[in-house]
């Protein structure tokens, strides 16, 4: 009498996997199906996802850390200027604008070379995949394609982050005393 140690079951309708996989599970035989290497594959994504997300999170603490170092050296080398800005009549609100702006503009130059740097980027990627889909005889794709939605929803989240790191910057820029700023320099 021959024993066998796996057999292969095909359904004709997807939809049927799971309850013939239950049957045979409660006959007592272990089964392995294409839901399992599904689920495990999710799996696999939940955890990149996951990396991914903890990556990105630390890259903007990072750059909102340098965009508002980047504000407090600018007040620091220029207090005579603010100084002599409010001295002639500028208000807080108006030295505020100015570093509003100045991050304001951070943001958004860096929302676009980021874009543009992703772009150049996928393009490399599709460049190089498309070689060697042609090698295994498989007809090119476009793999890295990203909407113009993401694109402009990039550039103002951008924006949105170096507005709300440019707040402690421009604030003590207008907290500026232009007596002390104007007498230390």
């Amino acid at each position: 009498q021959p024993v066998y140690s796996s057999i292969s079951v095909r359904v004709k309708n997807p939809a049927q996997v799971q309850l013939v996989e239950d049957a045979i599970k409660k006959k007592g035989f272990g089964t392995f199906s294409i839901l399992d290497a599904s689920r495990g594959l999710q799996q696999v994504f939940k955890v990149l996802y996951a990396f991914l997300g903890i990556f990105g999170s630390l890259a903007l603490i990072v750059s909102s850390i340098g965009i508002v170092n980047t504000l407090v050296m600018a007040i620091l080398e220029r207090r005579r200027e603010i100084g002599i800005m409010k001295a002639i009549g500028a208000s807080d609100s108006d030295v505020k604008k100015l570093f509003f702006a100045e991050a304001g503009a951070m943001g958004i130059l860096g929302g676009v070379v980021g874009v543009a740097l992703g772009w150049a980027i996928g393009q490399v990627i599709n460049f190089g995949t498309n070689i060697w889909l042609k090698s295994q005889s498989f007809p090119p794709d476009h793999f890295w394609a990203v909407p113009w939605w993401l694109v402009a929803v990039a550039i103002l989240f951008s924006l949105i982050v170096s507005l709300i790191s440019g707040l402690y910057p421009a604030g003590r820029a207008a907290r500026l005393d232009p007596v002390q700023a104007l007498r230390y320099e």
